[in-house]
Order: C-alpha cells, then structure tokens, then sequence
C-alpha cells in the first residue's frame, strides 16, 4: 500500500472517530504502523474498545481503501493529513481536529477567515444581510467560510464569490456528493475562481443527517469568528457557534425582528454576550483590520465599477441593472412597482436591487422604496 492508502483507511474507519484517531496517530506515529498491528497488539492498547478493535481489523473496509482511491481519481479529489505543512493550523489545535482533509479547488485558508452560517428557510431581512456582509467582507479580502447549505449558507457563498472573493465550503458527505443537488452551479463556480471544497468524509459517504453536526466544528475550526445570521431556537446554525466558543473563536450574530422565529436563535446568541453586528465594520475591527489608504486601494463596492456622476451612469452595469435604474431615475418607486415595470421576478429583482445597492448606484428607503444616489 502506499502512503496516502494508509490514511484513507483510517479516515474512513467511521466506528473509531477523530479524537481516537488522534490518539492512535500520538501513540503509534503514523497510519502505518496501526494498519500493520496484529488484533492481539490492538486488544494490549487500553485506549481501544472490543469495537473499535474490531474496525481496525474489518476486512472489508482495508478493501474498501481501493474503491476510494478510484473515487478520488475519477472526481479529482485530493488529500491532505494532519501531518501536513498545509494542514490549517486553526483547525489543527481543536479539541477533535479531523485526521485527514478531502478537498477539491485551491488548498488555501487565509489567516483571516469568517464563516457566516443560519438557517435554511431564510426572510427577505436575512438574505440581505447575509448577501451584504459576506460580499463587503469578500471586497476587504476575508475569506467567508460556510456549509453549502440551503439558505444562508449559499447566499453567503454567492455574496462572496459576486465580491470577487474566495469562499470555503465544509461538506457533511464525501466531494463526489454534491449537496444539497441545486447546489451543483455553486459548487462549480467556488473551484473555477480559486476557492476551496473540504470534507473530513471520503468520497462515497452520502449526506447522513450525524454528519452535519460534526461538519460544524471544522467551519467554526478554520475560521477566525463565526456570525450567525438568523437561526431559529433549535438550529444547526447555533451548534457551529457553541463549537466557535469551545474552540476560543469569536461569535457574532445579526440582531432580528423580535416576532420572528428565525430571530430567536440570534437573538439570544446577543443575549448571551455574541457580538451585535449592524455593518461589516462591527467584525473587523475585533481583528484589528486595517485598510490600506495610502495604496490608494479602495475597497467601496461603487468603485470597482468606476461610476462617476459625470460620466456615463450605466457603465459598468449589466442589462438587467440598466433596466432597473431606467425605472428608478424617473423618482422614488417601492419594490413592486420596479417588479410590474421592468418584468422581472421578485427573486431576480432582490438580487438585482442589492447589486445596485452595494454598488452605490442606488439607495434603499424605508418601506422597500429605493431611489438612485447619483
């Protein structure tokens, strides 16, 4: 067997676990060796239950090692060991730090990373936030970390990517796996601008509802703090910052409508002593994060299209935009009237309002009214 065999086959042995793998790895060295011990050497380690004996002497999972291997082939998966100089640090002095890492895109986390988490179900309120902090953040440089999920998850994936940033995705089911499916675009499009899938799972593991849990503390575990966008009472959302607190990370959350379940998880989080966050500033300034003023590097979204009230107000803009401000140049309109005029779906338009927004094109009135800033 060669080398990476070895940690295949221990990462994948699902009855053994991170935290006795560690252990494992700390008495024996390397993957190895413990492949090579004789049942009666295994039963000699106190460390080790019947079962777990038994894992590590399952015939059929040593042999599973060449099914992966061709998986990992086939979907140009990769791996890298705890071991390894490019092992995330952050990640590496967790309490449970998964022994090896699948990963497919550029292996790169950025000593400055954010992971921006929440629910599934989203309000209009939250997607908003999501989208307008993750793209700020992905404008300044900071890498956005989050989960492929539904929801929150991917607006802050897509906020980032739109910034021109790079974004980490931590799945709950092995890379040849996309999940959740309609994800498929995004999974793509985080590979192609230089951004980074990871998984602790091999691939052929499906999206197992326990896998999801544990996928948390390795968000939390590569990320510098933790903002929690909306979340309800009881959501998965609220584990990966009870992880972030474990593992010493700072945690934010986005205050909401004191009526809305989605609220409720973020609120108390605020309660608890989270962060309050109202503008991206709110986070930044806890990591002492500087703009460089003097380089002559902006980071305000207007001028990375170069608008200018004396030149052309559309350049820059997509046709959609452009159509957008044809209508809000002639006054203040609300929401639906933007939506009737310019035939548009609501869900197209929220996006295309916000693009605008962030670009200073446009301004956003109380009452979902908007008008033009310049």
């Amino acid at each position: 067997m060669r080398e990476i065999d070895y940690w295949i086959w221990l990462s994948s042995l699902e009855g053994l676990g991170p935290v006795k793998a560690g252990k494992l790895l700390n008495t024996y060295q390397h993957p190895g060796i413990i492949y090579n011990l004789t049942e009666t050497e295994l039963k000699q380690n106190r460390q080790l239950t019947p079962r777990n004996v038994g894992e590590l002497m399952n015939a059929e999972k040593r042999e599973r090692v060449n099914t992966i291997n061709s998986l990992m082939i086939k979907n140009d998966i990769k791996l890298v060991t705890v071991f390894d100089s490019q092992y995330p640090e952050k990640l590496r002095q967790i309490y449970d730090p998964p022994i090896t890492l699948y990963y497919k895109g550029k292996f790169r986390v950025s000593e400055l990373s954010i992971a921006i988490v929440g629910s599934r179900r989203t309000t209009n309120y939250g997607a908003f936030s999501a989208k307008k902090l993750s793209y700020e953040l992905g404008l300044r440089g900071v890498q956005i970390v989050s989960g492929l999920a539904r929801g929150i998850d991917s607006i802050a994936h897509e906020g980032c990517l739109d910034a021109g940033g790079k974004t980490v995705a931590v799945l709950g089911c092995g890379l040849d796996c996309i999940y959740p499916p309609e994800n498929h675009t995004l999974f793509e499009n985080i590979i192609k601008t230089g951004g980074l899938i990871l998984s602790e799972y091999p691939p052929g593991m499906p999206p197992l509802q326990y896998n999801f849990p544990a996928r948390n503390r390795i968000i939390s575990g590569i990320s510098s703090g933790v903002l929690v966008v909306e979340a309800a009472k009881r959501s998965g959302s609220l584990i990966t910052a009870d992880y972030a607190l474990e593992q010493g990370r700072e945690v934010f959350a986005v205050p909401g409508n004191i009526d809305c379940a989605y609220s409720k998880g973020t609120n108390q989080l605020i309660r608890e002593g989270a962060k309050i966050v109202l503008s991206v500033e709110d986070i930044l300034e806890e990591f002492d994060y500087k703009e460089d003023i003097d380089s002559g590097k902006s980071t305000k979204a207007s001028d990375k299209i170069n608008i200018n009230p004396e030149a052309n107000i559309y350049k820059g803009l997509s046709t959609e935009e452009i159509r957008i401000v044809k209508i809000i140049q002639k006054g203040i309109h609300h929401i639906d009237e933007i939506i009737q005029r310019s035939n548009i779906s609501a869900k197209d338009i929220n996006n295309i309002l916000f693009m605008l927004e962030m670009k200073g094109v446009i301004a956003q009135l109380p009452g979902k009214l908007f008008e033009m800033c310049i």
